[in-house]
């Protein structure tokens, strides 16, 4: 019927913050029937936030009373299906996927209570819908039997590219309203972007000298985590390939710079939300080239 809202995730800088990390976690190998599975599982939950934010009472109440009885029957559809799809790319994909998959599904359990409470578009709140989506990749390339090094630093490239595009669209705002819990992202967003642009041209050119595990680019499925041991050797697994992550993050932070240099008005966020798309765009493409 014509003039209905739809149920669609209003968030529209979240459809970009789930696509491309689902398009790196697929594309870095061939995308296996599991991987598949548990990317489409992270689209279900993800249409399913609207329906439910309505029956939640998170939108406005009128709207809950208005399409209530559809919001309940999509959101049903879209968990359940969702459900199905996520155990079925869990239990064929094999304990590959264990405990990586903890990592997004973690992340989505304490955004829980800031949705309930109303501070999902916080930072914090924000922050935690950036951790959710960007470790989906880790999972997806562990089911696709991916180079581990490579999913590692490609989460490292998004968590920082959206963790900075989030700061700085908080500061946008907070420079119009120059008032409340956001307002030190004004100094934050370009000094953290700064920050990241000197890194990230330091690792790119070699400035601070050879990485330990430098060379030892193997293949492989990503393996667990049993502790601190198998988390600091991720880290050793993703070196060689922190140049070619340092290069990629680069398009995307130093938009974010300049959004931040030339202070845009928060009218023209959608101009900034296509800005960053096509700046991560060019990062993806680096990520996969590399």
């Amino acid at each position: 019927m014509a003039g209905k809202p739809n149920l669609l995730p209003k968030e529209h800088g979240a459809y970009a913050e789930l696509a491309f990390p689902l398009v790196t976690g697929l594309a870095l190998s061939r995308p296996s029937l599991p991987a598949l599975a548990l990317a489409a599982a992270a689209v279900a939950f993800f249409l399913a936030n609207e329906p439910a934010a309505v029956l939640l009472g998170v939108r406005r109440m009128r709207l809950k009373d208005q399409v209530g009885e559809r919001a309940r029957r999509r959101a049903a559809t879209l968990v359940s299906g969702g459900i199905l799809l996520g155990v079925t790319g869990i239990l064929s994909a094999g304990s590959t996927v264990w405990p990586v998959i903890l990592l997004p599904l973690g992340s989505g359990i304490l955004l829980i209570p800031m949705v309930l409470a109303g501070r999902h578009k916080s930072v914090p709140g924000e922050l935690l819908v950036v951790s959710a989506f960007t470790t989906l990749l880790l999972p997806l390339a562990s089911a696709s039997g991916a180079n581990p090094g490579r999913a590692v630093a490609a989460v490292g490239v998004w968590w920082v590219s959206f963790t900075l595009g989030t700061l700085e669209v908080h500061a946008i705002k907070a420079r119009l309203k120059k008032t409340g819990r956001s307002d030190w992202t004004r100094w934050g967003s370009p000094l953290a972007s700064g920050v990241v642009i000197l890194g990230a041209l330091g690792v790119a050119f070699g400035a601070f000298g050879p990485w330990p595990g430098a060379g030892l680019q193997g293949n492989g499925p990503v393996a667990p985590l049993p502790g601190v041991g198998g988390a600091w050797a991720w880290a050793v697994a993703a070196t060689p390939y922190l140049p070619n992550a340092a290069r990629a993050v680069l398009p995307p932070t130093m938009a974010i710079l300049a959004l931040s240099v030339i202070r845009v008005h928060p009218k023209r966020l959608k101009r900034v939300g296509w800005t960053l798309v096509g700046a991560n765009s060019l990062a993806l493409l680096l990520l996969l080239l590399g």
